[in-house]
This record gives structure tokens, sequence and C-alpha cells, in this order.
């Protein structure tokens, strides 16, 4: 997994190529382009990089190490017990990330680190 802006624009940029190389691929011969079949093209492929977008960026995210998540109730320090994916609708669409998901060892309770 990408850790450092580099490397999340260089996995972006192909993507991105992907896109706009498939959607070059749709478009039937030049001289037989209408507008609406750019604006169709152009509106897919600017979803298609935007979600991609939005979901590497999701992916990528960095959690606090287990050691930082505290229990709100006692406090104590919480373990790791794997992790659980969620599936969430944002304004721009869909996504889905795993999280990690922390238990407490003295009172039980659990609970998924903020952000």
């Amino acid at each position: 997994m990408p850790t450092n802006r580099e490397e999340i624009e260089q996995t972006l940029l192909e993507q991105a190529q992907q896109a706009i190389r498939k959607m070059l691929g749709e478009l039937p011969a030049t001289s037989d382009i209408t507008l609406s079949d750019m604006e169709e093209v152009t509106g897919v492929m600017g979803q298609t990089i935007m979600h991609q977008t939005l979901q590497h960026l999701v992916e990528t995210r960095q959690h606090p190490a287990s050691d930082e998540i505290r229990c709100e109730g006692c406090h104590e320090r919480m373990l790791r017990r794997g992790k659980r994916k969620k599936r969430i609708v944002t304004i721009r669409g869909e996504v889905e990330f795993e999280r990690p998901y922390y238990v407490c060892p003295t009172c039980g309770a659990g609970r998924f680190p903020p952000g």
C-alpha cells in the first residue's frame, strides 16, 4: 500500500491513464464523433477517475497505532481485533474500505478508530 504522496500520485496517474485509454477505445472513428459521443465518454471517464481517486485515498489513510487507541470508558489500551469492511455513500459516490477494529481487554467495549 503506498504510504507517501509520490507513490499515491503515481498510482492515481496510472489509473487516470487507463481510464483515458478506455475512453479513447470506446470512441467511434474520428469523422463519426458527435458532441453527444464526446460528452458521454468524457463524463464516464471523469466519474471513473473521480471514484478511483476517492477509493484510493480512502484506502491509503493512515490509522493510529494500536497503543494510541484507548477505551472511552475505562481508558485501558485497546487491542486490535482485525479489520472490518465498511461501505459508505459520499457526495461523489459509494466507496468501500477496511478499517481496524479494537476491543478493550478490561471491559469488552469495541470501537473503530476515528477518521
